[in-house]
């Protein structure tokens, strides 16, 4: 139930802001598709940062097990900032992309 609250609050805001942007903003809404597919490449690459940030700390922590002979915990990794240092990797590589040609 709190998913489907969650996506009905999304699904409004998101009405709303296109709304907004077409009669506020005057942004065209046949630009829209082109910015989906836009922020679904961002997302594409926040992805892969991510699932490499987690393949590279396992790596890390593993060698260090056996470097030093300490346990070290994998849990470690489950933090929430990773995933928003991962996001501003993305975000970084995407925008150089964009300036880039």
């Amino acid at each position: 139930m709190a998913a489907l609250i969650l996506l009905l609050i999304v699904a409004l805001t998101s009405l709303g802001g296109v709304l907004l942007a077409t009669r506020r903003i005057s942004l065209r809404r046949a630009a829209l598709r082109g910015a989906l597919a836009e922020a679904l490449d961002y997302v594409g690459l926040a992805v892969l940062f991510l699932v490499s940030n987690l393949v590279v700390g396992t790596l890390l922590i593993i060698a260090y097990r056996a470097l030093s002979g300490r346990f070290v915990s994998v849990y470690l990794l489950n933090d929430i900032v990773l995933a928003f240092l991962s996001l501003l990797q993305a975000l970084v590589l995407h925008c150089w992309r964009q300036r880039s040609r």
